[in-house]
């Protein structure tokens, strides 16, 4: 009989060596003074611990009985993260397109019940909250969801909304009754469904994520949302041309309707180089800036604890030879968070910016579109 006591879980801090980004004696100053006053947000993370051993990750999530990286988040700098929860449901999925409403409304539950027992820890659900949270020396956790799994129930919205979700996104990489999404072979935009279901977020309060959306999801998206939406863990087609990337004028778009870009670090996703790290992720954060205005862009990690390289082999089909990093050194984990800054000081970042990117455009954020 398998038993949670055969997947030993990855370490928290540390599980590999992961670099600190240098700084001069006046540039280290600022760092600890900033670290101290800033509200760190990731606007996706999934702060969720893996097994050691991935070749048996379902064995494991039929367990039932998972962690969640609170150690990892607090070590990390970070006031308050989002929980892009959909792990647990890929037990019963095929592909991450399809998970069951069910299966990911039970980790939600098995997540917030862990956070009510932890001594530093507080579920959030707007910006007051994030506040409060950081002002008490808490940690807050924000329920948000990788993709909405409703099928074409619109009521399952306000089901999620009374869990406390007040971030979905819209759909995955493929179609499904809301929209399309980006790896569709004839991508196209929001269905009547769709409509109403933007309407339906907009009018509760649940922020809408066009992450994995193709292009004219995304643009229908923006026209019909009365809010402004987010691009939550993507990255600059003009820096890396990929399937996961976003081109300038979807950025564009976003930021003129008042919408946030939050930047990714999903090894291998911005670069081929072996070995690498941090920089290549700030890079699309210059990029970024410069393209819509430093007031529009934020963090959005996509970091999760445990070997995200095998995660992306086993649950998502990735050959290993498309990944030649065994992980983004500098940026690993949640527990990396902190560096964030420091690679926004090396870059020469203000204070006021570095305060607007890691965490003050996500709270101006939700303030306008969460309930």
């Amino acid at each position: 009989m398998t038993t949670i006591q055969d997947f030993p879980l990855s370490k928290q801090i540390g599980r590999v060596p992961s670099s600190t980004v240098p700084l001069n004696t006046e540039e280290q100053i600022r760092f600890e003074g900033l670290i101290e006053e800033v509200c760190m947000i990731d606007v996706h993370q999934h702060p969720f611990v893996l097994p050691e051993s991935m070749d048996r990750f379902i064995d494991f999530l039929r367990t039932n009985r998972y962690s969640w990286g609170f150690e990892a988040v607090a070590h990390g700098g970070w006031s308050t993260v989002t929980t892009a929860n959909v792990f647990g449901a890929l037990q019963n999925a095929i592909e991450m397109s399809f998970v069951e409403y069910e299966d990911v409304v039970k980790e939600v539950s098995t997540m917030l019940a862990d956070v009510q027992v932890q001594e530093n820890v507080v579920p959030v659900t707007n910006a007051d909250e994030i506040i409060s949270a950081k002002q008490s020396g808490k940690v807050g956790f924000m329920p948000t969801l990788e993709h909405l799994p409703i099928g074409n129930r619109i009521d399952r919205l306000d089901q999620l909304h009374s869990l406390g979700v007040r971030l979905a996104g819209i759909t995955y990489n493929r179609r499904n009754y809301i929209g399309d999404g980006m790896n569709e072979r004839n991508p196209g935009g929001l269905s009547e469904f769709g409509i109403e279901v933007i309407q339906r977020m907009n009018d509760i309060g649940i922020a809408i994520d066009l992450s994995h959306a193709s292009t004219p999801t995304v643009m229908d998206t923006i026209e019909f949302s009365k809010v402004p939406v987010v691009f939550s863990h993507n990255a600059a087609y003009s820096l890396r041309p990929t399937r996961r990337t976003r081109k300038d004028d979807e950025l564009k778009a976003c930021a003129s309707k008042g919408g946030l870009v939050c930047i990714t670090a999903v090894p291998n996703s911005l670069s081929d180089d072996p070995e690498q790290d941090i920089e290549c992720v700030l890079d699309h954060y210059d990029y970024m800036v410069n393209l819509i205005g430093v007031d529009h862009v934020g963090i959005g990690t996509d970091t999760l604890i445990g070997d995200h390289v095998y995660f992306q082999h086993y649950m998502l089909g990735r050959s290993l030879d498309e990944m030649p990093a065994p992980y983004l050194n500098g940026l690993e984990s949640p527990a990396d968070g902190k560096n964030i800054v420091r690679g926004l000081i090396s870059r020469g970042y203000s204070n006021t910016d570095v305060k607007k990117i890691v965490g003050s455009n996500a709270l101006d954020f939700f303030r306008r579109v969460m309930a």
